[in-house]
């Protein structure tokens, strides 16, 4: 996603940063040197940024959850490794991808330590029962993420899946880790079990939000604004939200031009031509944001309980003004 971490939690970027380096080295061997090049130049790092927030949100000090948070963004980033491998994606934030750069068996063997550097970077932060606690949710958080991932290749070409379904994939693939980092943050601060299930309600909604913010980058921003291709979820077949919108909302000839788009033997960038033309003609596009944008007044009401909770409202109007994204806003 193209959505800018900006203001005060820009300060945390370089202390985030600086834990993960110290959980991965300094590059000097293979395993280093590829979750280095996975890791940096960082992303949003919205996770951990939202981890340390949600913690700060209820009186929480930012030392106290550093090291988890920044174990949650290499889970985060071993995902996506492993994710560009399932979609064969040569692109990552703009270059090349852990996998076209080092080879698929160096990727996935990467994807795998960086994973077990976010679990021990999690589990060394804090009180032991706090964190056994905080621990589990981000567990499975990861399992709800790769169960959607799965369910993704099993609707792959299929339009006729749903809407629901969709919505289904990105709580899981998305959402459910977002609401684990806000809700493990505030139990890592000490919350009471009311303001930790608000928070993790609060990231729960914002990750609906920014990945059906996601799914529309194809059809609404520049490939150089998004940092991956923009004919990657067509290429893959993956039925995102905007598709079934429109799918839902075109008339019988529209929903014929779909699903030819969506055959193998059509090229990628006719088929994105194709799909973008009937996602404009159906009003999807705008029909996916107003959903976004209920997620995002949702998620702000979430925290009206939380005590400080002002720099994560901010995260969430971010969102909101995230610009040329979406027509929209």
């Amino acid at each position: 996603m193209s959505v800018a971490v900006s203001g005060p939690h820009n300060v945390l970027v370089p202390r985030i940063e600086a834990e993960l380096l110290r959980w991965i080295g300094t590059g000097e061997t293979l395993m280093e040197l590829v979750c280095r090049d996975a890791l940096f130049p960082s992303g949003k790092l919205l996770r951990p940024i939202l981890c340390v927030e949600s913690a700060r949100a209820v009186g929480g000090d930012t030392d106290a959850v550093l090291s988890f948070a920044a174990g949650i963004e290499c889970l985060h980033v071993a995902s996506l490794i492993h994710d560009d491998i399932v979609d064969q994606d040569p692109i990552r934030r703009g270059r090349a991808s852990s996998a076209e750069n080092y080879g698929i068996s160096e990727a996935l063997l990467a994807g795998d330590g960086l994973s077990m550097a976010g679990h021990a970077a999690m589990l060394s932060a804090g009180t032991a029962d706090r964190v056994l606690d905080a621990a589990r949710l981000v567990v499975d958080g990861m399992r709800h993420m790769c169960r959607a991932m799965l369910r993704e290749t099993e609707i792959r070409e299929d339009l006729t899946c749903g809407v629901p379904t969709a919505l289904e994939v990105i709580r899981g693939k998305t959402a459910a880790l977002i609401s684990a980092a806000c809700q493990a943050g505030a139990l890592l601060a000490g919350a009471t079990p009311q303001q930790a299930a608000s928070l993790g309600r609060y990231g729960e909604l914002l990750g609906m939000a920014f990945q059906i913010r996601d799914d529309l980058l194809p059809y609404t921003a520049q490939e150089q604004q998004t940092g991956k291709p923009a004919l990657s979820d067509v290429a893959n077949r993956h039925p995102t939200l905007p598709v079934l919108l429109a799918y839902e909302a075109a008339d019988e000839a529209g929903r014929h031009r779909l699903t030819g788009a969506f055959r193998d033997d059509v090229d990628p960038a006719t088929a994105h031509r194709e799909v973008l033309d009937i996602i404009t003609r159906t009003g999807a596009v705008v029909l996916a944001a107003q959903r976004a944008h209920e997620y995002l007044d949702t998620a702000r009401a979430a925290l009206t309980a939380i005590p400080h909770p002002g720099r994560l409202a901010e995260l969430a109007a971010s969102v909101t003004h995230q610009g040329a994204a979406c027509p929209c806003t």
